[in-house]
């Protein structure tokens, strides 16, 4: 996860951005380029609303849209809807704890 986090955090720095751009920046910096398609999508369809990364820690996922720009899948997702699923770990989104307490099910 540790080493991840700064890729993530580039890649969700670059929303916007020409992914063409973005890609060849986060590629020089990896050995291998297959950790930003943890996060990227080359198609809405296939991307995900949010993706976990170890016990608590959440990012939104990415997905390159038809003008080639890098995008959020479900940008109204924020740490704010979120709810943890234990009342042990801080859980975040993008680096963000979670606004909501965990509430026990049942």
């Amino acid at each position: 996860m540790g080493s991840t986090t700064p890729l993530f955090r580039f890649l969700l720095s670059r929303v916007g951005a020409d992914w063409d751009e973005v890609h060849s920046e986060a590629v020089s910096r990896l050995d291998k380029p297959d950790p930003i398609f943890w996060l990227v999508a080359l198609r809405k369809d296939d991307g995900k609303d949010v993706v976990r990364v170890g016990e608590s820690t959440y990012y939104s996922g990415l997905y390159v849209d038809e003008g080639n720009r890098l995008r959020v899948v479900a940008p109204e997702i924020g740490p704010e809807s979120l709810e943890p699923s234990c009342p042990c770990c801080t859980h975040t989104l993008n680096g963000i704890p979670f606004g909501r307490p965990h509430r026990p099910k049942g």
